[in-house]
């Protein structure tokens, strides 16, 4: 048995894709003092623990579950207290797991099940998969919208959904994630805690292929917000029963998934330049400003003159896999935008230099 997810990559996805890509140079750029980012990502870690856990019906409030991660007395459902305490545990399993760069197995899968569902069920209903029939059911009607498929296929289906993540080069890791939470709900490999894993599921991928943006961020604050919407995007893709199409097309799903989380993404970008506005000198402001004005490309150009004082074109051929009368266009817009600036006379003898302020960007003040 082989999977293959069946989706478009339209306009807008690749569109959202770009201001990602885009908010996540910029945070993995801006410098922050230690207290800050520590700030951030505690707060970003509640926000994970309390959206995920009251998508499921949870009714611990947001203040509630930061008391609890702190050590604090909160009266409340011990059930909704478990359950935030094990969603808090199993985002450090992900990070962990993350940092080893090892492939997603079943065994990790079953572990983060297993964090998830500590002291909420026993025996093999804890991070083993499920021996029986189960069903969605509309928490409003209690009606079942979903009957995902039989207890019997989940093993020969998790297996090549596993293989296609960690195997396939060429989706890519925001378009993976999404798949794979949709791919994991649809198959709903255990009785109960498969929307809690399913969603760091998806953390864990991303986090796995850099986009983590520091840990700053909380996709399930997206979709708490928008519950409906989560729900119809997944539901809409998968009919009411498994078996009545196996493998559609998930586009509507991703262009949902993708537009969440470059609204989440975008807000950890203007966070963290506020954090560096606020925190840095009027000189360190404009630092600001100029990263706001390049893109990717320009980033990696950046990186280049860490280490190097010039660069040429043929340099920049091979940094971007482009022909000469590419690499000569991007280095006459670069110039007009300000960040080089032309030595040298003649094809031959030309190079390139930062200005003086992308020079000073990078902290390296070196004399070309």
């Amino acid at each position: 048995m082989i999977y293959k997810p069946t989706f478009r990559v339209t306009s807008s996805m690749f569109n959202l894709i770009g201001k990602m890509e885009a908010a996540r140079e910029i945070v993995q750029s801006v410098a922050l003092p230690l207290d800050i980012e520590r700030e951030f990502r505690e707060d970003a870690s509640a926000k994970m623990t309390h959206y995920s856990t009251k998508i499921e019906g949870n009714r611990l409030t947001l203040k509630q579950t930061k008391e609890l991660i702190e050590g604090h007395t909160v009266i409340a459902r011990e059930i909704d207290k478990r359950e935030a305490m094990n969603y808090y545990d199993c985002l450090d399993l992900i990070h962990r797991h993350s940092k080893t760069k090892k492939p997603i197995t079943e065994k990790i899968i079953k572990k983060i099940h297993s964090v998830v569902q500590k002291g909420i069920v026993k025996g093999k209903l804890r991070g083993g998969y499920r021996e029986a029939q189960n069903a969605i059911y509309d928490s409003a009607t209690r009606k079942a919208v979903y009957f995902p498929p039989e207890a019997k296929e989940v093993p020969l289906l998790m297996k090549p959904f596993l293989s296609w993540l960690n195997g396939d080069p060429e989706t890519h890791p925001i378009l993976k994630a999404g798949v794979a939470h949709y791919q994991f709900v649809s198959i709903h490999p255990f009785m109960d805690g498969n929307g809690r894993t399913a969603r760091a599921l998806a953390t864990l991928i991303l986090y796995q292929r850099g986009y983590d943006l520091k840990r700053f961020y909380s996709l399930e604050e997206y979709y708490a917000e928008d519950l409906k919407g989560y729900y119809d995007a997944l539901h809409e893709c998968q009919g009411v029963h498994y078996y009545d199409n196996p493998n559609p097309d998930i586009t509507l799903w991703l262009e949902y998934f993708l537009n969440g989380a470059a609204i989440i993404f975008e807000r950890v970008k203007e966070k963290a330049l506020l954090a560096s506005q606020k925190r840095l000198s009027p000189q360190s402001g404009k630092d600001v400003e100029l990263l706001q004005k390049i893109g990717p490309r320009e980033r990696r150009v950046l990186t280049h003159f860490r280490k190097n004082l010039q660069i040429r074109t043929k340099n920049l051929c091979t940094l971007f896999g482009i022909k000469e009368r590419s690499a000569r266009d991007l280095l006459g817009k670069w110039m007009e935008a300000g960040l080089i600036k032309k030595q040298g006379a003649g094809k031959r003898d030309a190079y390139y230099v930062l200005t003086a302020d992308y020079r000073r960007l990078i902290g390296e003040e070196k004399n070309g």
